[in-house]
């Protein structure tokens, strides 16, 4: 197999890092997608705390259809090391330079294939929706996200920009699958089976 061109960081031990995931917590993989600078972050997320688990940055190299695959293989490689089971992706935001968005596509591919290799769930988010979740704004700016990753995962050391911007992913991830459980919680009868509605009191 082709050796990854990459750099990335992770805790100590982190290559045992899939024997702590519990059915208690759901591992995710965030991805801040791009042809010559990725973001990859893991985090798990519990009922009441979410977890740094590892991150990096993937610096691909070489013509286009290799730094493709490159992102593919490392990508790949990073399921396979820490186990987790969704992806969370950021979506494609079609702006002023059309060849931009056609690359970040391409990337986006990359991952997509991936993350159906491992056998992920894949959900997409918007910027927006990201850094709200993160930031509580989503106009938040990338030193703005650098610093509440930080905060919310609880970890002192610097992350780079689109380290921070794939461990956001993570985390917002995290947060819908919170809130949509409530949701559920709250709308159905507990052991009923029935799906029947509560009727909320006013």
């Amino acid at each position: 197999m082709r050796q990854p061109r990459s750099s990335s960081t992770a805790p100590p031990g982190a290559a045992s890092a899939p024997l702590l995931h519990t059915a208690a917590t759901r591992r995710v993989l965030g991805v801040d997608p791009g042809t010559a600078v990725l973001g990859w972050g893991i985090v798990d997320g519990g009922a009441r705390s979410v977890e740094h688990v590892a991150s990096g940055v993937v610096r691909a190299r070489g013509t286009r259809a290799e730094r493709l695959a490159e992102i593919c293989d490392v990508l790949g490689d990073v399921c396979a090391r820490f186990g987790p089971v969704a992806l969370s992706l950021e979506q494609t935001f079609v702006g002023d330079n059309v060849q931009s968005a056609f690359r970040l596509g391409e990337a986006r591919g990359a991952v997509m294939v991936a993350a159906c290799r491992a056998r992920l769930e894949v959900a997409e988010y918007s910027p927006a929706q990201i850094k709200v979740a993160v930031a509580g704004s989503g106009r938040a700016s990338k030193a703005q996200m650098q610093l509440m990753v930080g905060r919310l995962l609880g970890v002192t050391q610097a992350f780079a920009a689109d380290e921070a911007d794939a461990l956001g992913a993570a985390i917002c991830h995290v947060y819908v699958g919170r809130f949509t459980n409530l949701v559920a919680d709250g709308t159905t009868w507990g052991d009923s089976g029935g799906g029947r509605r509560r009727r909320w009191r006013r």
